[in-house]
């Protein structure tokens, strides 16, 4: 195996001989994350660190096609049931201390799509790596990645971040308590250093990284329990990045002159989850009362000026796969009621809350997090609870802190209501929201739906090339899928990100946040 740390160390040398000034960009996210790993982590949060310190395959370049990454070349084989790939030679793990640099080799490939389908790995959305069969190594920087199925875009299946095989090899499967969690190594132009117990995360400059250097050389990603405050911390030049503004921010962000709003179209949508566990919430016209009994028009109204558009299914209103044709449930109190006494339940002793011939009502605890739009979230629940309440719903509110409420609703599956948002890079991939198989602990079908139509349907549009087909299939589910209700889907925002005026250069790719972070710089001149 070939050495090439002299050469990179002129390099790194030769960096700090111009002169380049040591420059810092503090960011902010709602949210303390748990894992540093690219694949264990729920929160949209985790994949944005992912990006600063791992590196995949290939990437997106313009117009969607696919430019190389670690890869140096491919060649799709078989009519694309596989891919032969040649990495680039002169990529090097992140540097450990006073030990020799490693370089990337196929054994790194080969240990990372073991552990991205070991069926014991902690990964919410695993359903997307069922694609890839196998990988075959054919030299030390050569590789065939074989897949179940010829495919039309082999391609998009090579983004996964890539682990390295000397920190893993003994590794049997990916969890959120493995220690390389704490202290990932990855190639990526940030390199971890520390976090603190408050959830803090310090990153410094790869010297040795194997595109554009970044000009940055030190990142700090700070936590918030609420999107007021970090907003806040922004306007006071705390921070010097926000990943998300409110909607309620916008204007006054947008108003500050050392300030610029960055938009950008990020597949997502907000929802109210329904565990389908519980005794009562098993009956569907329960489920469709509780829709029709919302008024999501006047929430988006008054929590968010409006700046929103309400979903109707499981797809971001921009994909190819939401279907338009579907009504969703419109505010309808009455049908609401028709619908519980037709599952048996209707205020029998006129107390103001429906019961069964029984007596029994319906009492729901609604699981509520305390994480980045904690004000907001609290108003859209104490909406949620009286409108229940007015249908003769019972609703408790029960709120928990971020880690607890993850513990509880994503490890347990413990609660009866929550609310939460789904964001994704490929808007059409439900499965794993879903799929059966994906109603397990800590996997993102926590809402506990099964359903053998909807199973077989998503198998079919995953393993259809035929995009006509896939685009039908995907619509007929949004249809299903709303009318099961497992979810009140409730609207999509526009994202913005703010920053201050002296970083410079900063542009946003919507699902792969800091993709264009080399080019970013942060002034040391003063405002604006």
């Amino acid at each position: 195996m070939k050495s090439y740390i002299l050469s990179l160390g002129l390099i790194a040398l030769s960096s700090t001989s111009l002169g380049v000034e040591s420059t810092r960009m503090v960011y902010g996210e709602n949210t303390k994350l748990q894992a540093f790993d690219p694949y264990t982590s729920h929160e949209s949060a985790g994949h944005r660190l992912a990006d600063l310190l791992f590196d995949s395959l290939v990437t997106t370049g313009p117009g969607g096609t696919y430019e190389p990454h670690l890869a140096k070349s491919w060649t799709i084989e078989n009519d694309g049931s596989a891919i032969h790939v040649v990495l680039k030679e002169k990529v090097f793990w992140h540097k450990e201390g006073k030990e020799p640099l490693k370089p990337l080799n196929a054994a790194d490939i080969a240990t990372t799509l073991r552990l991205i389908k070991s069926p014991n790995s902690e990964i919410p959305n695993a359903e997307r790596f069922q694609v890839l069969k196998r990988v075959e190594v054919l030299s030390n920087h050569r590789v065939r990645i074989h897949f179940h199925r010829a495919l039309a875009q082999p391609l998009k299946f090579l983004m996964f971040k890539v682990l390295p095989n000397h920190k893993l090899e003994s590794t049997k499967s990916l969890t959120r308590d493995h220690s390389f969690n704490r202290t990932p190594i990855g190639t990526g132009p940030f390199a971890f250093v520390k976090s603190t117990p408050q959830g803090e995360i310090q990153l410094k400059r790869n010297p040795f990284y194997f595109k554009e250097l970044p000009s940055i050389t030190e990142v700090i990603m700070k936590p918030f329990v609420d999107n007021s405050i970090m907003t806040q911390s922004l306007l006071y030049s705390s921070l010097d990045l926000v990943t998300y503004i409110s909607p309620r921010d916008v204007k006054e962000v947008g108003g500050d002159r050392n300030l610029d709003l960055v938009p950008y179209d990020a597949q997502n949508f907000s929802f109210v989850a329904m565990n389908m566990n519980h005794p009562q919430l098993k009956d569907k016209r329960i489920r469709q009362a509780i829709n029709y009994s919302i008024d999501r028009r006047e929430m988006l109204d008054a929590f968010f000026q409006g700046k929103g558009h309400l979903i109707t299914g499981p797809f971001a209103p921009t994909s190819w796969a939401y279907n338009l044709n579907v009504p969703g449930y419109r505010f309808n109190q009455d049908r609401a009621r028709e619908l519980l006494k037709q599952a048996g339940f209707e205020d029998r002793d006129n107390n103001g809350f429906v019961e069964d011939t029984k007596g029994q009502e319906i009492q729901l605890t609604f699981a509520v997090p305390l994480a980045g739009e904690s004000e907001m979230t609290k108003r859209i629940v104490l909406a949620y609870q009286n409108y229940l309440q007015v249908i003769g719903i019972k609703v408790e509110l029960k709120f928990l802190e971020w880690t607890v409420w993850k513990a509880k609703v994503l490890g347990e599956h413990d609660f009866d209501l929550t609310i939460a948002s789904w964001d994704f890079d490929d808007s059409s991939n439900i499965t794993s929201l879903f799929h059966s198989q994906s109603a397990r602990a800590w996997g993102n079908n926590f809402v506990s739906f099964q359903n053998p139509r909807v199973d077989s349907m998503l198998a079919e549009a995953s393993s259809t090339n035929d995009f006509d087909k896939r685009q039908a299939i995907y619509k007929k589910l949004h249809s299903i899928i709303s009318e099961e209700s497992p979810y009140t889907f409730l609207w999509t925002l526009k994202h913005h990100a703010g920053h201050q005026r002296k970083l410079l250069g900063v542009r946003i790719e919507p699902f792969s946040f800091f993709k264009y972070v080399a080019q970013w710089q942060v002034s040391n001149h003063g405002q604006k």
